[in-house]
């Protein structure tokens, strides 16, 4: 899926990812370590990123050395002169984080498992009508 029409697309229904929605998604590292979970298996380059996170290049370029500085990313090849970075995955705090979103993840999963509470006490003008789950 194109990354604008990703992006757009949840902006549209008003959702994020349960990544963001539990940590609060407005912080532009979040935003774009959340990008870069959600894509584990590509290399992007700053303005890709940028793009995916939903942040400007100015927004990006202004967290990115504290990024860089943590071992957060790691380049992995040039293309052209884009530069392609991903997520460092021989750090302890990247390796954490991922699993913190599989974590929340898995947590709201098992909540759509739940059964719907079915609500015993009715009134008793309505005693005929039968109760039904959702």
């Amino acid at each position: 899926m194109d990354v604008d029409m990703a992006k757009g697309e949840a902006e549209k229904m008003g959702v994020g990812s349960l990544f963001l929605r539990v940590l609060g998604g407005r912080d532009p590292t979040l935003k774009i370590l959340d990008f870069l979970i959600d894509n584990l298996s590509f290399d992007y380059s700053k303005t890709d990123i940028a793009a995916g996170a939903g942040i400007s290049r100015t927004t990006l370029f202004s967290v990115w050395d504290n990024i860089e500085a943590n071992e957060l990313v790691a380049f992995t090849r040039e293309v052209g002169r884009a530069k392609m970075y991903k997520l460092n995955m021989k750090n302890e705090v990247v390796m954490k984080l991922i699993e913190l979103d599989r974590a929340i993840s898995n947590y709201h999963a098992s909540k759509l498992d739940e059964p719907p509470v079915i609500v015993e006490d009715v009134p008793e003008n309505r005693s005929s009508v039968p109760i039904c789950p959702l």
